[in-house]
């Protein structure tokens, strides 16, 4: 981990210096594997198994057994995500270079897609639960919720319909600009043979 990790994830503009200033790939690579699984069985323990597991029992069935057990649920999905994160990590590098591992964690940093979710989660934790501390409710709930929110939200908008933003427009031309060298270069080497 270094400055430049830490910048990225802030959002700051970083030259292609500072974007290869990769000292400790693994590390990083287990960091943002476990931050996805978090994200992923946080969101589908708060929003999918807490409200089945409410609705099956009749003492749940209400806004408060609904709101506890999306919170037990979502926590037990950000608890398996943090054992899970670092064990799926390791599995999947064990015969991977360190070249190979570099390379991952160089195309995530670039990947402005995957900081986008991972800072609308953050930023969706840390206000959700503030708001619910402000409002004298359950921090835990209001941090799922709002972590949640943020990669929902990211999600869709990440997904919506290129060239609705200049970002997304800049993402098109530097798209079409690498497929048209892939393309002369692919010319070049066939010519060759």
């Amino acid at each position: 981990m270094s400055l430049s990790w830490f910048k990225n994830y802030a959002g700051l503009t970083l030259d292609e210096q500072q974007m290869k200033d990769i000292p400790n790939p693994t590390a990083e690579l287990v960091i943002h594997v476990t931050l996805k699984d978090v994200q992923a069985f946080g969101l589908i323990g708060t929003l999918i198994v807490g409200p089945i597991s409410a609705l099956r029992r009749p003492e749940t069935r209400s806004l408060l057994g609904l709101r506890r057990r999306m919170t037990r649920c979502g926590l037990a999905g950000v608890a398996l995500g943090l054992v899970a994160g670092p064990l799926m990590t390791y599995a999947r590098i064990y015969n991977q270079s360190e070249e190979a591992v570099y390379d991952r964690c160089y195309r995530l940093r670039n990947n402005r897609g995957q900081v986008r979710v991972d800072q609308a989660s953050i930023v969706g934790l840390l206000g959700g639960g503030g708001l619910s501390i402000a409002l004298k409710k359950c921090p835990m709930f209001g941090g799922l919720i709002g972590m949640s929110i943020g990669v929902l939200g990211m999600a869709f908008y990440n997904n919506k319909p290129k060239g609705h933003t200049e970002e997304h427009a800049k993402e098109d031309k530097d798209t079409k600009e690498d497929a048209e060298e892939n393309t002369k270069e692919d010319s070049k080497g066939k010519a060759g043979k």
